[in-house]
């Protein structure tokens, strides 16, 4: 399926699928009562700045322009830390410094999950894995840099959010993955074509 649907189609399936399933799944918590009937519409949209950078990175990767990830982990952080009034208490040195270090990260571990490993179900374990920790270590070295304490509920509440947040990410993206074509991860492909040669 992926191989019949052209390039573009499938680079814009990657970015607005996960949007689309974050809103459909933020919608069902509303209705549910898990969130307020107001507020799925923004949940969704400040869930985007965790989705958006990442499909980019995928699809720049993919095309060999992945220093370009450089200049979208610079307009995620701009974003992130401009769009969010709950990380004001916080210094904006530390604040632009450790959400542009989160977002390089994130792409390391968008690397390792979809053009390392193989596996279609590993490759989303792996990112919602690297993902959790990226936002616990993350955020508790926000924390630390601004010596703020941190309390074992703080520290329980910061991982529970990226266990949610990503989850939900993962999924999103793992399924706008069935509409995007990845190459088959190098490291394995080279280790197959090796054994060929000596058959």
């Amino acid at each position: 399926m992926q191989s019949k649907i052209h390039p573009a189609l499938q680079a814009l399936a990657l970015i607005f699928t996960p949007l689309l399933i974050l809103l459909l799944i933020n919608y069902i918590f509303s209705v549910t009562g898990k969130v307020e009937n107001s507020n799925y519409l923004t949940a969704t949209i400040k869930m985007s700045i965790f989705v958006i950078p990442n499909v980019l990175y995928i699809i720049l990767y993919k095309y060999k322009l992945g220093y370009l990830g450089l200049l979208v982990a610079l307009m995620a952080t701009l974003t992130a830390v401009n769009s969010s009034s709950e990380l004001e208490i916080f210094n904006s040195f530390s604040l632009y410094s450790i959400n542009f270090l989160y977002f390089l990260f994130m792409m390391a571990v968008i690397y390792l999950a979809y053009y390392v490993v193989n596996g279609f179900k590993l490759k989303n374990v792996i990112f919602i894995i690297g993902g959790i920790i990226a936002h616990t270590l993350f955020f508790i070295g926000l924390f630390a840099i601004n010596k703020m304490p941190l309390a074992r509920n703080i520290i329980r509440d910061i991982m529970y959010r990226g266990f949610n947040l990503y989850l939900m990410v993962g999924l999103a993206i793992g399924i706008a993955l069935l509409f995007f074509e990845l190459p088959q991860a190098k490291q394995i492909q080279d280790f197959q074509d090796d054994d060929e040669d000596e058959l």
